[in-house]
């Protein structure tokens, strides 16, 4: 949770009197209570220079108050639904220039609420709110990938001839659950061509010799996750299948010695770069670009800020979470992805995710 003196600096900054947080992982973020659902407009959190607000309804009012210290708690119902509710503060406390999160507000939420106040409201980025993370949050994380280390490696004895992608993957989810935690998000297993398909969706295909295993999987504990790919040979591969997996590590290692030199050199590590220099190492070597980011963020959220891909802005620095994840894919035939997180932490570069990325024949 952020303190007061930052969230008084962020509205000074953007010229608001408050701020309209909509977003389930911002408004926990900003209040420490996790028990609204991301699937539900739950909850609407304002906080201005002095206060903060958390509009929800009955169901969620007593635990919310409970685990949310200095925050007021306000109920809406049918006869004082939120609008109402929120045109109140805004008129009693004097609050002309409201912020709302642009990427997050529906239309139907935007008339309501602008129709029930004269207050002003100005579309407002909150992209890079958690970009940054304190200690605690890291460790989360760390905690968050070695769960993901033992649990890949648990299941690895089931990758045999004949098992499906969906009971591998079904398999992984429930050895994170025995640890402890819960799938970050839909576990990719993806067999042979499947695996040429960067978001496959799992199905029924059965595991054939000389197939590529391409696991994408992540771990969310104490309501932080982590994300990692490994690519898996069942058999011995070709030299063209040795060569793709070379060129993908080596491209994951050049992305990384560059932000290792940056940081030693106290130079800014430009996300952007992160990505072309990867980007480029594959297609030189003649293969195809990669058709995703080479890495993002990663908090409370699988894919935050900063993002490192090749429209990115952003420089990377202290305190951040990011993967980096190049990939070849070869249309119809095969994929290798290996993806792994890291942190900056006191200038220095440190990996979260430990699994193996050495070729592994299964």
């Amino acid at each position: 949770m952020l303190d007061k003196k930052f969230l008084g600096t962020f509205l000074a900054n953007k010229g608001l009197d408050a701020m309209l947080v909509s977003s389930v992982h911002n408004i926990s973020y900003l209040s420490s209570y996790f028990g609204f659902s991301p699937l539900e407009r739950d909850a609407y959190l304002l906080f201005t220079h002095d206060n903060r607000y958390i509009f929800t309804n009955p169901l969620y009012s007593h635990e919310a108050a409970s685990q949310s210290s200095d925050i007021q708690i306000i109920v809406h119902t049918k006869n004082n639904p939120f609008p109402k509710n929120l045109a109140t503060i805004l008129s009693n406390k004097k609050l002309e220039n409201i912020g709302f999160e642009n990427d997050n507000i529906t239309v139907v939420e935007y008339l309501k609420i602008t129709s029930a106040t004269p207050a002003h409201f100005i579309a407002t980025s909150l992209d890079h709110l958690r970009i940054t993370k304190i200690p605690s949050e890291i460790q989360k994380i760390k905690n968050a990938c070695e769960i993901g280390d033992i649990a890949l490696t648990t299941i690895k004895k089931y990758i045999k001839l004949g098992v499906t992608e969906k009971k591998l993957a079904n398999l992984l989810d429930f050895t994170i659950k025995k640890l402890g935690a819960d799938p970050s998000f839909p576990t990719i297993v993806a067999f042979g061509k499947n695996s040429s398909i960067p978001h496959h969706h799992t199905d029924d295909t059965s595991l054939k010799t000389q197939d590529i295993v391409l696991i994408d999987f992540g771990v969310r504990h104490d309501n932080y996750c982590s994300d990692m790919s490994r690519t898996f040979f069942n058999g011995k591969p070709t030299k063209k299948q040795k060569d793709i997996y070379a060129t993908v590590l080596n491209s994951q290692h050049k992305a990384v010695t560059y932000i290792k030199d940056s940081l030693a050199k106290n130079s800014p590590v430009d996300a952007e770069k992160v990505d072309r220099i990867a980007r480029e190492y594959i297609t030189q070597r003649g293969y195809p670009s990669i058709p995703h980011s080479v890495g993002h963020g990663i908090g409370l959220e699988v894919h935050e800020a900063p993002p490192i891909s090749p429209s990115s802005s952003d420089n990377i620095g202290e305190g951040m979470v990011f993967s980096i994840e190049p990939g070849i894919y070869l249309e119809g035939k095969f994929g290798v992805r290996i993806e792994d997180l890291y942190t900056i932490q006191s200038g220095k570069l440190i990996q979260l995710t430990q699994s193996p990325v050495s070729l592994q024949e299964i």
